[in-house]
């Protein structure tokens, strides 16, 4: 296919003020972004305006894809009408990613997080996450809030679900699962660009949904589901943008870029494969297009820019483990490498992979660089079509590439710890993508690939996921969530009003409507606790904590972390044990003022009430 020459583009006269208009905006933004406005003020503009940011953007998106839809009715709503047996596997695929495993908050306390800073925008339209709460006049109200590290565009949509039905913690678990259907449902439809085939599209999706750790994600409480299909989304964008590149296109290619930069963290790096993916659509079609979204998009990134200096200077968001002291570093690579090879290809049920997935993955990825390589020496008319869905994936592929490598530097990403194993969710998205357009080139050569590789996701499922899947170790051994859905069950069952004095993180509590305090305040905070008990603010003052066994003979003590001072008077309740360790709740009877301790001779703390505790 012949093309203008790519510097005839910029000589359009109708498209050069818009052009002109475009460059602005790309300089404002980078001194509005990185120059102008401090973190501090960033902050404060994020947390009172970002809400509105983003719906705006999510509205523009939803405009121009029902424009876009529009044009193609008769075919979307043939199929509706008709899905035939494809409409019947991707219902029973996303069936199956509900079954894979429980309904639960899966990554303590990231998706707690994540519920407040929705809650926080529903009640709100404000950013930020609650770190406590109280009732008053009967309304539950937020009073201290901090803006988290995580973009917010999930958090908006499950505002958006809070906002129709109410607050409900499960509301998260509704959106994941049709987040869930709708990346399984673009895998099809990205497979079947690709191939032109429905067998190769449905395969990529079996080996996409037999994989353990998509249905933890699906029926999870974390952001991970809404990133993978938001990569979805804007990789079946760009092919519809190259099928038949105008305005309409270009703008649903580039709302759904902006909004996945806003997904998660790394998710950015597509914007250097989209903004390739509109050179060459500006190539196809000979011309120039920038519609008012294009033009806009380098300020509709200034907040992420933003977001991201604000956690540069907070490094209480980083998170960071003892005795480490930057985010990336070299010294995270041999451990993070050694992580994603036990991930990729250990047949270990603990860990929630596919080795088929794998396996065929790399086999599709080695003959696709083949297949280039073969294209290139012989100069086959510039290779690939410049609208061939094969250049999106290809393009795509690098920004999750890179965001892999990116990954191996990142302090907490070894693929084969549980936290982390999520992270790998792209590229197996990407693997699964490949492998439908690897059996259909040997398909095409008149070898049986695509029954093959379906023989072989059946023999991989019964003999090596299956066992994975009953015993759903992630979930069941999940002890730190054992013990908070513990301690909410048995503080809920108090009467209330209840001020829970714990040294866990409190949001998950506040989302419970308990009044929660964390240790380190309520040592610093003891008068005020004294006053709210003499007060009758609230009818019972309880504080967990955790006993730990201290000794080979099998003493036991409070963790040094959640002691309380010495005057506080503790009467035991009930406890627990969980592992290795116990939870143990207490009703705070009594405040002694520390003059009344001198007097009395006394030294009690927190540890009263071990003794003949564990008889």
């Amino acid at each position: 296919m012949k093309v203008r020459p790519f510097t005839a583009l910029f000589q359009s006269a109708a498209e050069r003020p818009r052009l002109l208009v475009f460059a602005a905006c790309a300089i404002a933004a980078v001194v509005i972004g990185f120059v102008a406005v401090p973190p501090e003020v960033a902050e404060k503009l994020i947390s009172a305006g970002g809400y509105y940011y983003v719906a705006g953007t999510f509205a523009a998106f939803l405009f121009y894809g029902w424009r876009v839809a529009r044009v193609r009715r008769e075919v979307w709503r043939s199929w509706l009408r008709r899905p035939g047996w494809v409409g019947l596997a991707l219902l029973g695929a996303t069936l199956f990613s509900v079954w894979a495993d429980e309904f639960k908050h899966k990554v303590l306390f990231d998706e707690y997080v994540l519920q407040g800073t929705a809650w926080h925008m529903h009640a709100t339209k404000e950013i930020g996450v609650p770190m406590r709460a109280y009732d008053i006049s009967g309304t539950w109200l937020a009073i201290d809030v901090f803006l988290d590290k995580r973009p917010y565009f999930f958090t908006f949509l499950l505002s958006l679900v809070h906002d129709l039905t109410g607050f409900r913690l499960i509301n998260v678990f509704a959106l994941n699962v049709a987040l869930a259907a709708l990346c399984l449902g673009l895998t099809y439809w990205l497979g079947r660009a690709i191939t032109g085939r429905r067998g190769p599209a449905v395969l990529a999706v079996a080996l996409l949904v037999t994989m353990p750790l998509f249905g933890q994600n699906a029926t999870g409480a974390g952001m991970e589901m809404h990133n993978l299909a938001m990569i979805a989304v804007v990789m079946a964008s760009s092919i519809l943008y190259l099928r038949a590149p105008d305005r309409d296109r270009l703008a649903l290619l580039v709302l759904a870029t902006v909004l996945l930069a806003q997904s998660r963290y790394e998710s950015v790096l597509f914007v250097g494969p989209v903004a390739v993916i509109i050179v060459l659509g500006w190539l196809r079609r000979g011309s120039l297009l920038l519609p008012w979204p294009a033009v806009a998009a380098p300020l509709l990134l200034v907040p992420y820019a933003w977001h991201d200096r604000v956690v540069d200077t907070k490094k209480v968001l980083w998170q960071l483990r003892e005795g480490e002291t930057s985010r990336f570093g070299l010294g995270y690579l041999s451990g993070n490498l050694e992580g994603a090879w036990n991930f990729f290809f250990s047949t270990s049920p603990a860990q929630p992979n596919s080795l088929w997935l794998t396996l065929l993955g790399l086999a599709g990825a080695l003959w696709a660089f083949v297949s280039l390589v073969r294209s290139w020496r012989e100069r086959k008319a510039g290779g690939l079509p410049l609208g061939s869905p094969a250049v999106v994936v290809g393009l795509c592929a690098l920004a999750i590439v890179a965001n892999v490598v990116l990954l191996m530097f990142y302090y907490w990403s070894r693929f084969d710890e549980p936290i982390a194993a999520r992270f790998a969710l792209p590229s197996c998205l990407l693997l699964a993508l490949i492998v439908g357009w690897f059996v259909h080139s040997l398909d095409a050569r008149r070898l049986p690939a695509t029954r093959v590789a379906a023989l072989g996701i059946g023999v991989w499922f019964f003999v090596v996921a299956a066992p994975a899947y009953s015993r759903r170790i992630y979930t069941s051994q999940n002890l730190v969530m054992r013990e908070l859905e513990w301690e909410i069950e048995r503080v809920k069952a108090r009467r209330g009003p209840v001020l829970l004095i714990t040294q866990k993180a409190t949001m998950p509590f506040l989302l419970q409507h308990i009044s929660t305090v964390n240790t380190a305040s309520a040592r610093m905070r003891v008068d005020q606790i004294a006053w709210h008990m003499r007060a009758g603010t609230f009818r019972e003052v309880l504080v967990s904590q955790v006993i730990r066994p201290t000794s080979a003979q099998g003493d036991c003590g409070v963790e040094p972390d959640e002691l309380l001072p010495d005057g506080f008077r503790l009467q035991l309740i009930e406890q627990k044990r969980f592992g290795a360790r116990w939870i143990r709740i207490s009703r705070l009877v009594e405040i002694v003022p520390p003059p009344q301790l001198a007097a009395a001779g006394t030294a009690q703390s927190s540890r009263a009430g071990l003794d003949g505790a564990f008889d």
